[in-house]
């Protein structure tokens, strides 16, 4: 098993991308943080990776609050006895442009990405030290490598994080701790569902017809799937990947090879 063993915290994990990692890590032998602020679904994420025999405790947690960050990072030692995986996931949309940004949308933006990955790497350290070292993981974007047609923040917030990893892979590296960034392309999530409908609204079509021309874009001619994000998110923070610190590795059929 690539993570028999190791202790991770998956921030937003109750639904999508992360969901789908937190359950692949377990199959692959790691105990296991399912975060989120839905109870329910973080319930049922638990109580899957039970079913199959991994090990799995779940927090309820707004990244927004730098306290939940905090005790979120503490649960992984007080219920696994250690932490040797940090993979901030968590993350929000929304459109908006240069002329209908509004301070509240920037500043929530910003938070949810940027801010809680930085004070979750800065939680998360002492602790991955004592261990030995270990791997933090981001999820970015190819709207942090190529600049966004849908969202000024989140295209801001996205590249901040590939910085984020460059800065912080080389000042770990001294604690063998790694740190890389997953920037997926178009994936097939309910989030990637309000998306298409906001665009196809903008566009006076129906989302149907939007999708359509979106995988157009795609060499592959195809949405990835959760499950193809995970598996790469599962390289990266497995030995397999022992020797890679700093990438921001696209997840996207191809898109910004167009």
């Amino acid at each position: 098993m690539l993570l028999q063993g190791k202790v991770a915290v998956v921030t937003g994990s109750t639904s999508g991308i992360g969901r789908a990692g937190a359950i692949a890590f377990a199959k692959e032998g790691a105990s296991v943080v399912i975060s989120g602020r839905n109870k329910q679904r973080g319930g049922e994420v638990v109580e899957l990776i039970k079913q199959q025999g991994g090990k799995a405790h779940f927090v309820a947690a707004d990244v927004m609050e730098l306290g939940d960050i905090e005790r979120l990072v503490k649960a992984a030692v007080d219920a696994f006895g250690r932490l040797d995986i940090f993979w901030h996931n968590a993350g929000i949309v929304g459109p908006d442009d240069i002329e209908t940004i509004s301070p509240e949308s920037y500043d929530k933006m910003m938070a949810v990405h940027l801010k809680a990955a930085v004070f979750g790497v800065k939680s998360a350290l002492p602790l991955m030290r004592e261990a030995g070292g270990g791997a933090i993981l981001f999820t970015g974007s190819v709207a942090g490598l190529k600049q966004s047609g849908f969202s000024l923040t989140y295209s801001l917030a996205k590249s901040g994080l590939v910085m984020l990893t460059r800065k912080l892979a080389v000042d770990l590296a001294k604690d063998n701790i790694r740190v890389n960034c997953l920037c997926p392309g178009r994936v097939q999530t309910g989030m990637r569902s309000e998306i298409s409908e906001e665009r196809a609204q903008a566009l006076g079509i129906t989302p149907e017809e939007w999708e359509k021309r979106d995988k157009k874009r795609i060499p592959l001619g195809r949405f990835v799937t959760e499950q193809e994000v995970a598996d790469a998110a599962l390289f990266l923070v497995s030995d397999k990947a022992s020797s890679i610190t700093g990438v921001a590795l696209p997840v996207d059929g191809g898109f910004l090879a167009v």
